[in-house]
């Protein structure tokens, strides 16, 4: 689609690979302050300093954190900044593996109801030490990640921002410009879901 302007709008992207698979996750970000570098390159720090905080002790090592990439959605022409690593940026846990398509699931919610107003984040990179079943994981790991994404509003709110929604169609049409709302509540459940796509084959 040809490119849509997002109001204070600005995407970060979490770019990892477990086992040669990509596993991608992306977050959205409202500010109204200038867009520049400088503002790209914080969101990335912050970003980078809550999940070594967060999310490194809780994954497997079989995840690798690649990079973090902030781009702000005002204008096509950015700006971006990109966050690479080569090393220190892989989970922590040594137990076996859990399938690759095995996800934890993030609900975002918002003030508003309906599909434009509610947003998921599928975590992948689970070690067995998070699982019950194989159908569930722990409550305590659970809580565990809802804490994680309570610890990212704030991270995100240090800086100036708000995690937000993005909404890009309405009705299947899409949107003029993006809508950015903002995020006032977190579900995580022990559910484990699935991603097809980060499967091998």
């Amino acid at each position: 689609m040809a490119f849509q302007t997002v109001p204070n709008g600005i995407e970060i992207v979490f770019e990892a690979i477990q086992n040669g698979v990509p596993i991608v996750n992306v977050y959205n970000v409202k500010d109204s302050a200038t867009h520049d570098a400088a503002l790209m390159e914080t969101y990335c720090d912050a970003f980078d300093a809550w999940w070594v905080a967060n999310m490194q002790a809780v994954l497997s090592n079989s995840y690798v954190l690649t990079s973090i990439k902030a781009t702000s959605l005002i204008l096509s022409t950015g700006p971006q900044f990109i966050k690479s690593f080569s090393s220190g940026h892989q989970g922590a846990l040594t137990g076996e593996q859990v399938a690759g398509n095995a996800a934890l699931v993030i609900s975002w919610r918002t003030a508003s109801i309906g599909r434009s107003f509610r947003g998921r984040t599928y975590l992948g990179g689970l070690d067995a030490a998070a699982t019950d079943t194989a159908q569930v994981v722990s409550s305590s790991f659970a809580s565990a990640i809802a804490a994680a994404a309570t610890a990212l509003t704030a991270a995100v709110a240090s800086v100036g921002g708000a995690l937000c929604v993005l909404s890009r169609f309405a009705l299947g049409v899409a949107r003029v410009a993006g809508l950015l709302t903002e995020i006032t509540s977190i579900i995580v459940d022990t559910k484990i879901d699935s991603q097809r796509r980060r499967t091998s084959n």
